[in-house]
């Protein structure tokens, strides 16, 4: 544990959104294939990481090269575009192939991919490639836009968008709370691109554990600088690293779409 060192990342974060929690797994999981052996933590309203680049670095590896669909697996299965994964390419030779809302499950005797909830909150035209191919531009017009001390405040930078994951409650979910879809309704709402781009990088690794119907989530801060593997454990809940906070997440639905919202603060000896 390096705890004197100085951070290569800071970001400001609300563990309550579910989303920029998910992000800072995100920032952590990127920095640690772009330079390896970061580590990251959660202290004083903000995520830490322990690296050798920075956050506009970073973003741009992230968004530099255009992500690929994968629409059949290496087994031979076909996958619809719908629910496609997605590799993604970084500037250093390695990849990342994002597939947390995708599942493999038995059909007739044969194997089959499906929609894996809650993480699916797309549906109708959108397909996780033009979700990510909108955010990845939005992103870069974004950081064109922004100066080197805005960054620090990235997850709370937004634009209107049409199109999200879903991941990140924050302004664009209002409407789903009050009981409409603004994707059903083609408006254009507030939304974090940084935020949706890197909690679907940060999913991948760090799962929360999940209830019976899958409609609510348990995950936890984390307060030490823990590498991505002893890390993606503490996010879980399983561990506590303290100092900690754990948190209830919930998924809003209306009808064919969905959303996360907010999370709530939980007692730790609750998930001891």
């Amino acid at each position: 544990m390096r705890q004197t060192a100085k951070p290569g990342i800071r970001v400001r974060v609300d563990p309550c959104n579910p989303g920029q929690f998910f992000a800072c797994c995100g920032l952590l999981e990127l920095a640690d294939r772009l330079w390896e052996g970061a580590e990251g933590w959660f202290e004083g309203g903000a995520f830490h990481v322990l690296t050798a680049g920075g956050v506009c670095e970073l973003l741009h590896a992230l968004v530099g090269q255009p992500a690929s669909e994968v629409t059949r697996l290496d087994n031979g299965v076909t996958v619809k575009p719908l629910i496609a994964p997605l590799r993604l390419s970084l500037p250093n030779g390695a990849s990342i192939t994002l597939d947390t809302w995708m599942t493999l499950r038995i059909e007739k005797g044969k194997v089959a991919t499906s929609a894996n909830p809650p993480w699916n909150f797309w549906s109708g035209q959108q397909t996780s490639l033009r979700i990510w191919a909108a955010l990845t531009t939005a992103l870069q017009t974004q950081m064109e836009e922004l100066d080197e001390g805005s960054f620090e405040a990235l997850f709370g930078q937004r634009i209107p968008l049409s199109g999200r994951f879903g991941f990140d409650p924050g302004a664009a979910w209002n409407a789903l709370d009050v009981g409409f879809s603004p994707d059903a309704q083609h408006i254009r709402v507030a939304t974090s691109p940084a935020t949706e781009l890197l909690a679907a990088v940060g999913l991948q690794r760090f799962r929360p554990m999940l209830s019976d119907d899958r409609a609510s989530f348990a995950y936890a801060t984390w307060g030490q600088p823990l590498l991505p593997s002893v890390a993606a454990a503490a996010a879980s809940s399983l561990v506590v690293v303290p100092p900690a906070s754990v948190f209830r997440g919930r998924v809003l639905r209306r009808g064919s779409y969905a959303a996360l919202g907010y999370s709530m603060p939980l007692p730790l000896e609750r998930n001891n």
